[in-house]
Order: C-alpha cells, then structure tokens, then sequence
C-alpha cells in the first residue's frame, strides 16, 4: 500500500551519505557520474564545482515514488535560507524508468514540476508572476523562487546538461546568482567565462535563450532555460507547466 504525502520524510542528504554504503546501488552509481563531470576542473560552471568540493550541493533519489520531493526541497529551501552566502544546490537522482529518448525525459522533468506545483506548502508569491510567458516568472516552491533544470543522458553534444547515464533534476534558489547578473558589478563579464567555458566543453555553442537574455530581460522565458534542445533551435509553444501547455 503506497503512503500518503503526509507520511513521507524528507531525504535531505550529503555527499558522505551517498558514499557511506546506506543508499542503493544504483544512487551512488549516479553520483559518482555526477561528481566525476562536476569536479572536472574543466566543467563550464566554476561555481557548482567549487560547491561540490565544499560540501553545499545536497542530494536526494527518487525511485518511482515523487512523494520525498516536497517534503526534502522544504528542508532545502529552509537550508539555502539560513545560508544566502553559500550557492547551495539539490539535486535529484531518479531511478531509470526505461526512457532512452530525449523526448521522453523531457516530459518527465516537466511532468514533476507539474506535479511539484500541486504540492507547495506555500502560496505562490506575490511579488512573481503566475503566468510563465511573464518575463518575470520563475518556478517557485514553498514560497522560494528557483532556477530548475534536468540533466538528461540522452543528450549527445550538450555535454554540460548531461552528468552521466541517469535523469537528474536540479534546483538552484535564486539567492545562489548573487554577483552573476547584469546589474551586479562583473556580473556580466562571470557569465560570458562561463559561455567561454561551455563553448570548449560543449559541441554545440551555448542556446541564445541562455547566452544572450538574462533575468530582467523583457523577451527573456525562464521556462525556456529549463530543458535547453540538443541544437541550437528556436523554443516555441506555450510553456508546459500550462494544462494545455506544450512545446513545438
């Protein structure tokens, strides 16, 4: 019998967690891929590895139940809040449900944010738009605005959105951007070394939603961010999180 959501606890962990023989097989197989790619000294994103070395990423696996979600990105939430200086990060590891192709990863990242979405303790914030073809949307949760995005292995030249052979998704608070925007003082010139970067990692340039619009930006989606093409390829079509929504 499966439990109701209130039964569930947060599985809020550490890297040493991961390592320490508690967790299944295939978890710690999945963070060993996702640290090998993030410590790479050569990785685009400076800051996630810099975070990883320090300890601030937490982690937690989903294996077909979404009920320890909401429940653990609370705890997070509440983590990163009490440690706006640190650029913490939770990533996801979910268990392989048999998808191979990029179409059918993409639907499931969307597909749990949608579910995410009916779960928040909170309500949604009053100073962010609810609509997400305002410029100024962003996913929210428990009150707390957040940049979220899927690491999927069916990509074959973004390598930097691929941490090895398992389905994760990330979620950054956006308290972690401090100093990278444009109105903060070299924030632009961080972002460009950062594109510089993927430009070597990747076989394909940075996606122009990604590259060229930055938050504030009127013609900037942040939807359109969150699940980048493996081209460089318009993002047309409503955004997913609508009921009718959907990409073309």
């Amino acid at each position: 019998m499966s439990r109701t959501l209130a039964e569930h606890r947060s599985r809020l962990l550490t890297r040493e967690d991961l390592t320490s023989g508690a967790c299944q097989e295939w978890v710690t197989e999945a963070y060993e891929d996702y640290r090998a790619v993030i410590s790479d000294p050569d990785f685009p994103c400076y800051f996630g590895t810099t975070a990883e070395a320090q300890g601030h990423i937490r982690y937690t696996w989903v294996d077909g139940d979404l009920g320890v979600l909401p429940p653990t990105l609370t705890d997070f939430i509440e983590l990163s809040r009490a440690n706006p200086r640190r650029r913490h990060l939770l990533v996801a590891f979910f268990a392989d449900d048999g998808a191979r192709d990029f179409a059918a990863h993409e639907r499931r990242f969307w597909e749990t944010l949608r579910w995410l979405r009916t779960q928040d303790p909170e309500p949604w914030p009053a100073h962010i738009p609810s609509d997400p073809d305002d410029p100024a949307w962003e996913f929210c949760f428990a009150a707390d605005p957040m940049f979220v995005f899927p690491c999927i292995p069916a990509y074959q030249r973004r390598h930097s959105r691929r941490m090895g052979d398992h389905f994760l998704m990330c979620f950054q608070p956006r308290r972690v951007f401090f100093g990278t925007n444009r109105d903060d003082p070299g924030g632009e010139r961080i972002r460009q070394r950062i594109y510089d970067r993927v430009r070597l990692w990747d076989d394909v340039p940075p996606h122009p939603q990604l590259a060229e619009l930055a938050y504030g930006d009127t013609e900037m989606r942040e939807w359109k961010q969150y699940v980048l093409p493996d081209e460089n390829v318009p993002l047309t079509g409503r955004c997913p999180l609508h009921p009718e929504g959907g990409t073309s």
